[in-house]
This record gives structure tokens, sequence and C-alpha cells, in this order.
């Protein structure tokens, strides 16, 4: 994921939830936002207490009512010990019924509902009802990424705080990344593939990918330049390979990829340095040996 680092700066986090980043739409299997939904709450999150839940609810542009009822959009089901059901209780008992007879009322776990606020995408999961199969969280297995997003820095970026670096090469960075992302996502479509995004924080890739062999793969992308070649190829090669670790506790087996804006001066040594770690090296705008 493009970071501060991307472009050799150690500062403020830049503000990424702008509006061409965030989607206003609610899938079958995904929220992307809660921007003038109704949203109702069951059971406990962490430790917050229901006023603060709703004061996040609201800064994301949801309504909050009390029980679930036709203009509800959105369950978040917390955990109780109290629930009627055992693991459930009425107002996941209201949203199974609804659903059956085909309202568009969806359910997410804490997890999704507190990854909205960092413009992550939170998984649906079904309601944990009598002859209803209770799906895992995204998180826990199964799925590899949510939609593509694409177009994350198409706007000059704004900062938070003081900055020590020229904004004018930040963007350059920034518009760099997200082109060679937005060119990689193109070229996976044309090969058969579909581009997926992260969905939480715990594993914040840039890419992802199902091929038509239903492998998977997972990428890093770095912009460069002369100057900041040697730590980007670095710390994308360490982001990678975390990714690939988080991946497999979750089921998967990823090739992976550590993908440059363009061929580096080195490239010899780095594509021999990255094939010893089980990574392969690719530059745009081909993307030579991606399948």
């Amino acid at each position: 994921m493009a970071r501060d680092d991307d472009i050799g700066f150690h500062g403020p986090l830049l503000a990424l939830c702008s509006p061409a980043f965030r989607k206003v739409a609610m899938l079958d299997d995904w929220v992307f936002d809660l921007q003038g939904k109704e949203i109702v709450f069951t059971g406990k999150i962490d430790d917050y207490i229901r006023p603060e839940l709703v004061s996040i609810a609201n800064r994301l542009g949801a309504t909050v009512k009390p029980d679930v009822g036709n203009n509800t959009d959105l369950l978040v089901r917390g955990v109780s010990t109290q629930w009627k059901y055992g693991n459930y209780g009425t107002r996941e008992a209201q949203v199974a019924r609804m659903q059956r007879t085909g309202h568009r009322i969806v359910i997410v776990d804490a997890a999704g509902f507190l990854g909205l606020r960092s413009c992550f995408p939170a998984p649906t999961i079904q309601p944990h009802i009598p002859k209803i199969t209770a799906r895992q969280p995204a998180s826990q297995g199964g799925v590899l990424g949510a939609p593509y997003r694409s177009g994350q820095f198409a706007n000059p970026v704004q900062l938070l705080g003081e900055f020590s670096r020229d904004p004018d090469a930040v963007d350059r960075g920034l518009r760099a990344h997200s082109a060679t992302q937005d060119a990689l996502a193109q070229h996976l479509k044309s090969i058969g593939c579909m581009p997926l995004s992260p969905f939480d924080s715990d594993c914040n890739f840039d890419l992802a990918w199902n091929s038509q062999d239903d492998s998977s793969s997972v990428a890093e992308i770095k912009s460069l330049t002369l100057a900041n070649e040697i730590s980007q190829v670095r710390h994308g090669l360490g982001q990678v390979l975390d990714y690939g670790h988080r991946l497999r506790s979750r089921g998967f087996s990823p090739r992976l990829y550590l993908v440059l804006e363009k061929r580096p001066l080195k490239s010899f040594h780095w594509s021999g340095l990255c094939t010893s770690q089980g990574v392969t090296l690719v530059f745009a705008p081909n993307f030579e040996s991606v399948t």
C-alpha cells in the first residue's frame, strides 16, 4: 500500500479518505460506505460504549436506530452473553427473516464496522440462525480481497500536520504509485484475472488476484527515483513477504510479486535477491511474468 515511505518520508499520515477514494455503495457481499445508511447495533464491540459507537457511525454518515425496521440497511454484530437465542439475538433473527423475504439488509461484524473508519470495505456475514450456514469473517479465511478500488491518489494530497518534504515530490510519488497500480489492474483484467483490494489493515496489500487456475497472488507496488531505489526495493520486498505470511495464515498459498514503476538501475541485483526469497520482480509498463 502506498505510504509516506513510498517517497522516503517518515512523517504525518496522509489523508487518504478522499471522495475519490470512498465508494458510496453497498453490495451483497461488501459495504463500502455508511453515508446515508440506517444502521442498528447488536451486542458489544471491544471496549466501546454505545454512545462512542453511535458517534463513529454518525461521523461516517449513518443514522443509528435502536431496533431493526423496514428502513434498516445494516446490522452491526458485536458479541453478547445475554442474547435470547444463545449465539444470536432478536435483532439478528429479525434480519434473517427480512433477508428471506427479499429485504436488502446486511450484517457486518465489529472488525468490519471499525475498518470503515479507515476506508476499508466491510465484508458482510450471514446470520447465526439455525439451518443457515454462518459465514466466517473474511479475515478468518476464504476471501482474498475486496472488489478493486482504483485511483486512490488521483487528487493532490492533503497533509496532516507539518511536512518536511516538497509537496510536489510527494504528489509525484503517489501519482506514480497509483498509475502503476491501476495499470497492473488493467493488465490483470486483460488476462482474465480479477484484481482485488484489501479489506483490513492486518493485510494491507496493494493488489491481489485469483488466476484462472484458482491460484492466488499478491503484489506490493513501489514508485522509484534514483535517490530512493535502494530503500524502496528493500522496503517493498519486506512488505510483500509479510503479506504472503499473513495470507498463508488465512489458508492461501499466494505467489508474491514486487512491482516497480520502472526498471531499476540495478535490476540484475534486485531480481536475484527477490528470486532468492520466492518473490517475482516485475516492472511497468509490460508486467512480464504476471499470471
